[in-house]
C-alpha cells in the first residue's frame, strides 16, 4: 500500500513542469486536455459567437437584398462609403493614388486623406469588393464594427482587468453595442470600428516596462499609424483619454510615476517617431495638398451633445423613440450620448462605490472630462441651441480641435461605463460573502440592476429602404460609347450630398471607370477665407438651378443667361453627356434641362440622355 502510494506520488511529481524524465513528461502530455477543450477557450468561443449573432441581428436588414436595399436614414453616407470601397479596389488593380482622386468633383478632384477614405478598413476588403461588390463590403464593415469592437474590449477586460469571463463579456458587449456605437454603425462604420482602441490603451500602459522601450514604442507607433487610416478623430479622442488617465494615475502614485517617467516618455517618443515617419506624407497631403482645408464649417459648432440626451433613450433601441431622438440629436448617426437615465444612475452609483480603485478613478475622470467636452462650444438643451458657452469653446480655436464633431467625444464614456459594469459584476463573483443562498441573492440583485439599466437601450435592427436601381445605361456598359476617358458624366441634378447621390452609385457600380461632376466629400469652402471645410462641389449656376428644381418641383423661366451659364458650366465640368434617370420631379427636370441645352434628349437604356460633346466642343 505504501509502495503504491509512493509510486503514484512519484508519477504525479514527474508530470510537473521541469521534473521527471522523458517518459513521465510523455505520459503527462497524453493526459493533458487539448487547448480547444479547455473551459476558458470554450467560454471565449461562446462569447464571440454571441457577439457575432448580435451584430448580425442589428445589421440583418443591411444584409437583406444587398443590391436593392439601403440604410433608411443615412443612405447618402452608405453610398459615399461604397464609392470609397471601389476607390480602394482601384488602388490595388489600377495603381490609383490612395490619397487623391480625379474621378469625381471634376475637374478639381478631391483630397481623400482629408475626407473619409478609411483605407485601414477598405483596403483589407478589396478582395470582397472585387468578388462580391461594394454593397457586400459595406455590410461586412457594419457588422464587423460592432462585433470586432465588442470582441477586443472583451479580450482586454478578461485578460487585464477582471477575473470573471462573464463580467468581461458583459463589459465587451456594452462596448460593441452601446447606443453610440450602433448609431455610428448606422452610416459611419469607420467611427464605430474601435477594435484598435483597447489595444492602443493596453500597449500604451506597457510603455512602463523596463528594457523594452524600443520594442514597445515601435508597436504602439504602428498601431497609431493604422488607426489614423481608420479614423483620425477616434485616435485623437483615444490620445486625450489616455493622457488624462495617465495624469490621474501619476497624481495618485507620484513616487511610482517618477520612477517610471523616463522609460514611459522614451517609449512615447519612439511611438511618436514611428507613427510620424509612416504618416508624414499622408498628413502632408491632408493638410497642405490640393483641396486641403483647415477646420470645419461654422455650423459644426452646433454639433454638441444635447444635455438631455445623456439621460434619454436612443431611437435605435427597445425603449427609444425616433421622434424624441431626432429632436435631441443632429442626425440618426450621431446619437452618441444617449445612455438612458437608468444606466446614468447606475454608473454614478458604481463610480462612487469603486472610487478607491485607481483604475476606476482614472477612467471616470478621463471619461467625465471628455463627456463634458462633448456638449460642445455652445450648450444645446432639450433640442434648443442656446447662446451659453460650452466647455469645448476653450479648445475649439486650436489646430486639430477645430476639426472635431464634439458630440462624438461622448463615445469615450462607453468603455468607462463598461469598465464600471465589468468591475461590479466581477466583484459580485468574488467579494460577496455569506451562505450559498445569500451569495446567490446578492449576485442576482447585482446582475438584475445591470439588466434593468441595459435592457431599455438594447439595440434594434438598423432600418433600411428600397434602393434606387442603377439604370441599364450604366449596368450594361452603354455609357462607354459616349464618354471618352478625358470627359465626364453630369447627372441631373448634379451629384451632391443634398438630394442627388445617384451619380456616385452609378460610378461605384462601374468601379469608378468614368469621371463624375460633383460628389459628396469635404473641400475648402469658398466663402471662408481661412479655408474651412464645406460639403460638396463648389456651387455653379446650373447645379444650383437643377438642385432647386429637383427639391421643390418649381420650374423657373429659363433665360439666355441661364443657357450661357449651362454651356460654361458643362465646359468647366468637361462634360460628355448629361443624364437624367427616373426620380422625383423628373418630368420637370427634363423640361428645364432641355430648355437649358436647347435640344431634346434621347431615351437610351433607361435614362434620358443629352449628348453635349458637340455643344461644349
Amino acid at each position: 500500500m505504501t509502495a503504491t502510494t509512493s509510486d503514484t506520488t512519484n508519477t504525479t511529481n514527474a508530470g510537473s513542469p521541469g521534473l521527471g524524465g522523458p517518459e513521465a513528461r510523455e505520459n503527462a502530455v497524453v493526459t493533458r486536455r487539448p487547448w480547444w477543450r479547455k473551459r476558458e477557450v470554450l467560454v471565449d468561443l461562446a462569447v464571440l459567437t454571441t457577439y457575432l449573432l448580435e451584430a448580425l441581428f442589428v445589421s440583418a436588414r443591411v444584409w437583406r437584398h444587398l443590391d436593392r436595399h439601403i440604410l433608411f436614414q443615412t443612405a447618402t453616407d452608405q453610398l459615399r462609403f461604397e464609392y470609397f470601397l471601389q476607390h480602394a479596389a482601384r488602388i490595388v488593380t489600377d495603381g490609383a493614388s490612395p490619397f487623391f482622386t480625379q474621378q469625381f468633383n471634376a475637374p478639381d478632384g478631391a483630397n481623400l486623406m482629408a475626407d473619409t477614405s478609411t483605407l485601414g478598413l477598405h483596403l483589407p476588403l478589396v478582395p470582397v469588393t472585387l468578388l462580391f461588390g461594394q454593397e457586400v463590403s459595406f455590410a461586412v464593415m457594419v457588422t464587423f464594427s460592432m462585433f470586432g469592437t465588442a470582441a477586443v474590449w472583451y479580450w482586454l477586460f478578461s485578460r487585464h482587468v477582471v477575473t470573471s469571463r462573464f463580467a468581461a463579456a458583459v463589459g465587451g458587449a456594452f462596448c460593441g453595442f452601446a447606443p453610440g456605437i450602433v448609431s455610428q454603425a448606422n452610416g459611419h462604420p469607420n467611427i464605430a470600428t474601435q477594435v484598435l482602441v483597447p489595444i492602443i490603451l493596453w500597449r500604451g500602459l506597457r510603455l512602463r516596462e523596463q528594457g523594452r522601450v524600443l520594442r514597445n514604442g515601435i508597436i504602439l507607433g504602428l498601431l497609431i499609424a493604422y488607426q489614423a487610416f481608420i479614423n483620425e478623430e477616434i485616435l485623437l479622442f483615444t490620445a486625450l483619454g489616455s493622457g488624462l488617465f495617465v495624469l490621474v494615475w501619476a497624481l495618485h502614485d507620484r513616487a511610482e510615476a517618477r520612477r517610471l517617467a523616463g522609460t514611459f516618455f522614451k517609449g512615447v517618443g519612439v511611438a511618436a517617431l514611428t507613427a510620424g515617419v509612416l504618416l508624414a506624407y499622408p498628413l502632408y497631403i491632408q493638410f497642405f495638398g490640393l483641396q486641403s482645408y483647415h477646420g470645419l464649417w461654422s455650423e459644426a459648432e452646433n454639433f454638441g451633445a444635447d444635455l438631455r440626451s445623456f439621460v434619454s433613450f436612443p431611437g435605435q433601441s427597445l425603449a427609444g423613440s425616433w421622434h424624441e431622438a431626432a429632436r435631441l440629436a443632429q442626425n440618426p448617426a450621431e446619437e452618441n450620448a444617449f445612455f438612458g437615465w437608468p444606466l446614468v444612475v447606475l454608473s454614478v452609483v458604481l463610480a462612487t462605490i469603486f472610487r478607491q480603485r485607481i483604475v476606476v478613478r482614472a477612467a471616470v475622470v478621463a471619461g467625465g472630462v471628455l463627456g463634458l467636452l462633448s456638449v460642445g462650444s455652445r450648450l444645446r438643451i432639450n433640442g434648443a441651441m442656446t447662446n451659453l458657452p460650452g466647455p469645448y469653446a476653450i479648445l475649439e480655436p486650436l489646430p486639430l480641435f477645430d476639426s472635431v464633431i464634439t458630440t462624438r467625444l461622448a463615445l469615450f464614456l462607453i468603455p468607462v461605463i463598461a469598465l464600471l459594469i465589468a468591475v461590479w459584476i466581477d466583484a459580485t463573483q468574488t467579494d460577496v460573502r455569506g451562505s450559498r443562498e445569500q451569495v446567490f441573492r446578492g449576485r442576482l440583485v447585482a446582475i438584475g440592476l445591470v439588466v434593468a439599466a441595459l435592457l431599455p437601450i438594447a439595440p434594434t435592427p438598423l432600418p433600411t429602404k428600397q434602393r434606387t436601381p442603377t439604370p441599364e445605361f450604366f449596368t450594361s456598359g452603354v455609357w462607354r460609347q459616349y464618354v471618352p476617358e478625358d470627359r465626364t458624366v453630369v447627372a441631373v441634378p448634379v451629384t451632391s450630398f443634398k438630394n442627388a447621390m445617384e451619380g456616385m452609385q452609378w460610378a461605384a457600380d462601374q468601379r469608378l471607370d468614368f469621371r463624375l461632376a460633383g460628389g459628396y466629400f469635404l473641400r475648402p469652402g469658398q466663402r471662408y477665407p481661412d479655408r474651412r471645410a464645406m460639403f460638396g462641389a463648389p456651387p455653379r449656376p446650373t447645379s444650383e438651378l437643377l438642385d432647386t428644381v429637383g427639391r421643390t418641383g418649381v420650374t423657373p423661366e429659363i433665360t439666355d443667361t441661364d443657357r450661357a451659364n449651362a454651356v460654361q458650366d458643362l465646359r468647366y465640368w468637361q462634360a460628355s453627356i448629361v443624364v437624367l434617370a427616373p426620380r422625383t420631379n423628373d418630368d420637370k427636370l427634363r423640361r428645364v434641362t432641355t430648355e437649358l441645352l436647347g435640344f431634346e434628349p434621347r431615351w437610351v437604356a433607361g435614362v434620358w440622355l443629352w449628348d453635349v460633346r458637340g455643344l461644349v466642343g
